[in-house]
């Protein structure tokens, strides 16, 4: 008897772990934000968690010209970054101010000052930005001739 009950025990909450591993995540995905390989734009965890896959500067599938014609490039890609992170965090109901760590992709570290011009605007005076890492690497995801990527950002938010 006393296997019996073990058993049933066992089984249902082998039931109950299947179910909440499925309701356990949720992928987040803004109009207009197509990825360019298998991904999620975002995933919301049970827990409070949302992780937010690095964004590049793409708007409908490309740089815009702005953002690549050699003046400000840096900034204006920062800028369409941060929009597409925040498209992403809204649509899972978060904002900036949940952020807790962002990772910085960055193709020249001489960019560094530009980036963090236009970063910075998205925290207030008396708000806390999150932790954050910032890597220069040789090259990102998604460039093209023409139309280099300079910045990738990713994040993670809690609530």
């Amino acid at each position: 008897m006393k296997e019996l009950w073990t058993f049933s025990l066992a089984a249902l909450l082998a039931c109950s772990g299947a179910a909440f591993a499925e309701d356990a995540r949720t992928g987040i995905y803004p109009a207009g934000n197509v990825p360019i390989a298998p991904y999620s734009p975002g995933i919301k965890t049970a827990n409070g968690f949302l992780y937010v896959s690095g964004q590049i500067a793409y708007i409908g599938g490309e740089i815009p010209e702005h953002a690549r014609d050699g003046e400000n490039d840096v900034q204006d890609q920062t800028k369409i970054v941060m929009e597409n992170i925040k498209s992403v965090m809204a649509e899972a109901g978060y904002d900036f101010n949940d952020a807790v760590r962002a990772t910085v992709f960055i193709t020249d570290m001489d960019n560094y000052g530009a980036f963090n011009e236009i970063y910075g605007t998205y925290w207030g005076a008396d708000e806390m930005p999150p932790a954050r890492a910032a890597v220069e690497v040789g090259a990102l995801p998604g460039g093209k001739p023409g139309a280099p990527v300079l910045v990738e950002v990713s994040m993670i938010a809690y609530k």
